[in-house]
């Protein structure tokens, strides 16, 4: 059993790009995060085909840093053939992830892919690149997750619980099925009984409420882009507001409440004891 799921009940992990909005979502009493291929790019200023190995890596070590939850990172389509995989997988859970998904789109993503334009590797290349991941895990409790993306592309079930069951016996701990909806899952359920399903979502309007999630079977349930869409609209709208008026519109209340907030997102607390010969009573054991 993955720290990232629990037996009979469903977890959201909210989606994540860097140490602050980690540990937003922690403090807010969430149990773990999710930390999306195409909220780590936006973060970089640039878009999610373009982000590499290394820099995956160096941002979950530095969410993993500052946070205890476990993380789930969004390893793409494995940077590159099995052996460029292997690495991968060694340096994303080096770097403190609580498991990784793994899809099967080519690789290199195309940057089409975000306009609908998704397609598919084999079943067969995708079991070897599961089968590497098995190999190159350190420790049975990094968690493995087999997304697929043959629902969006195929529009078939019937070939995408084909793939689901390939990607099982080739060593996946769970299955993520990108646009499966609450009301679809029953024939994965049915065919999977004992495998995690995933849910992704929230980039499109109507958002499933947790627990018709979990009702519907799912076991995690991940906010990729809901995170990055507030950041995105709130300081657009505060930039432009101030470039149009010279002035910033933004309440006092708010801003009272962040700079208290932020204070205690960096645990400043603990600092000012240290320098007031106090002692450290506040980190993290």
């Amino acid at each position: 059993m993955s720290a990232l799921w629990q037996t009979g009940a469903i977890t959201a992990a909210p989606g994540i790009h860097d140490p602050l909005t980690a540990r937003i979502a922690e403090q807010a009493g969430h149990s773990a995060l999710y930390l999306g291929g195409n909220a780590m790019a936006l973060g970089l200023g640039k878009g999610q085909p373009f982000i590499t190995l290394s820099e995956t890596a160096a941002i979950t070590a530095r969410v993993t840093a500052t946070t205890d939850l476990p993380v789930l990172v969004d390893a793409g389509a494995g940077f590159g053939e099995p052996a460029h995989l292997h690495l991968a997988v060694r340096e994303i859970e080096a770097a403190g992830a609580t498991g990784l998904h793994i899809d099967d789109q080519p690789y290199p993503k195309r940057a089409a892919y975000h306009r609908g334009q998704g397609t598919l590797v084999s079943p067969e290349t995708m079991a070897r690149r599961l089968r590497t991941v098995v190999s190159a895990r350190r420790t049975a409790a990094f968690a493995i997750v087999a997304r697929t993306d043959a629902l969006r592309v195929t529009k078939s079930i019937d070939e995408t619980l084909a793939r689901c069951a390939t990607y099982v016996d080739a060593g996946a701990d769970a299955l993520m099925v990108l646009d499966l909806g609450p009301d679809a899952t029953e024939p994965f359920r049915a065919a999977f009984p004992d495998t995690p399903l995933i849910w992704i979502g929230g980039v499109v309007p109507p958002i499933p409420s947790l627990a018709t999630l979990e009702q519907a079977g799912f076991a995690l349930a991940c906010y990729p882009f809901n995170g990055v869409a507030l950041i995105a609209s709130g300081l657009s709208d505060l930039w432009a507001g101030l470039a149009r008026s010279g002035t910033i519109d933004q309440p006092d209340e708010s801003l009272a409440r962040a700079r208290k907030e932020t204070l205690d997102l960096v645990e400043m607390q603990r600092f000012w004891d240290i320098e007031s010969g106090q002692g450290d009573n506040h980190g993290r054991a």
